[in-house]
């Protein structure tokens, strides 16, 4: 069930809320964080669709080193204009510990993550980028993740319709 899963995760993530805002130790780069576009049950809509066509033009000042998705298929289909923009693929894997693991695999580097309402409150908790995850469709935040031990920055962008 829901509060099951929503429990199991808040216990594997027990440990990462005891560093209090503070990402894990070494990591560093640069993350650009969204919730995937405007849904109707479970796929895109139209509008969504339309939106998720415009995330390159949004993104164009960027430059973008790799495309990750949890395993959604709403998702997936976000970052798919983004993907063939860049002539990037979309990499979807499991949501829990995907920060760690995109910021190790890409140290330094600009790393696209699109995610869910759920999943996004726990990346942010896992790397103690201190600010509310961008939940509303169209928001996107650009987070830098210093390498010096600092605390990550937040800036707020903004795509489609």
């Amino acid at each position: 069930s829901m509060n099951r899963r929503g429990f199991l995760l808040l216990a594997a993530g027990a440990p990462l809320l005891a560093a209090c805002g503070q990402t894990p130790r070494g990591l560093h780069g640069r993350l650009i964080i969204l919730r995937h576009a405007d849904r109707t049950f479970a796929p895109l809509n139209a509008k969504g669709r339309a939106r998720a066509a415009q995330l390159p033009e949004a993104l164009a000042d960027l430059p973008i080193d790799a495309i990750y998705t949890s395993q959604r298929q709403r998702n997936i289909d976000t970052a798919t204009p983004l993907a063939k923009a860049r002539g990037l693929p979309v990499q979807p894997i499991p949501p829990l510990g995907a920060g760690t693991r995109i910021l190790t695999e890409h140290p330094g580097q600009t790393v696209v993550w699109v995610g869910n309402q759920e999943n996004l409150g726990f990346l942010y908790l896992e790397l103690g980028i201190p600010a509310k995850p961008p939940v509303q469709f169209g928001e996107i935040h650009v987070v830098t993740i210093p390498g010096d031990g600092g605390p990550p920055t937040v800036e707020i962008r903004h795509y489609g319709d």
